[in-house]
């Protein structure tokens, strides 16, 4: 698998849990809120690095990571600020304030850049592990 398969996998992984999750919750009668945002994308993260992993048999280069959790953050952001925009037509504006939602949008992207980066990072030490554990049987 390559770099752009691993980002294309993320970016359906992450859209599918998305709208997975909501459906679910919504059914329940609970809102979606952050947390469930979070779930989702550290979920994507981590199917998609270990799928890398098993598939090529090794983890991720250096370069490979750093394309990779750049990658993902432009996907993420993609894919927040298209439901900022759809959120904001549903509740019914007439006109997008892009000051206050570009803001949502950087705090958002440093949040969820922060926990891309960590969990690509835990994803390479479980396949290590895995890997060890299995040289070793």
């Amino acid at each position: 698998m390559t770099v752009r398969g691993l980002l294309g996998r993320f970016g359906a992984a992450y859209l599918l849990l998305l709208l997975i999750l909501g459906l679910a919750l919504n059914m329940f009668g609970v809102q979606a809120n952050a947390g469930v945002n979070t779930a989702a994308l550290l979920g994507a993260v981590m199917w998609v690095c270990l799928a890398f992993g098993k598939k090529n048999g090794r983890y991720l280069a250096r370069s490979e990571k750093t394309r990779a959790v750049l990658g993902m953050i432009a996907i993420d952001l993609a894919i927040q600020a298209a439901v900022s925009v759809a959120a904001a037509m549903v509740a019914g504006a007439s006109v997008l304030q892009l000051g206050p939602m570009l803001l949502v949008l950087l705090f958002v992207g440093v949040l969820h850049a922060a926990v891309i980066y960590f969990f690509v990072g835990m994803a390479g030490r479980q396949f290590a592990a895995a890997e060890a554990r299995r040289s070793s049987r």
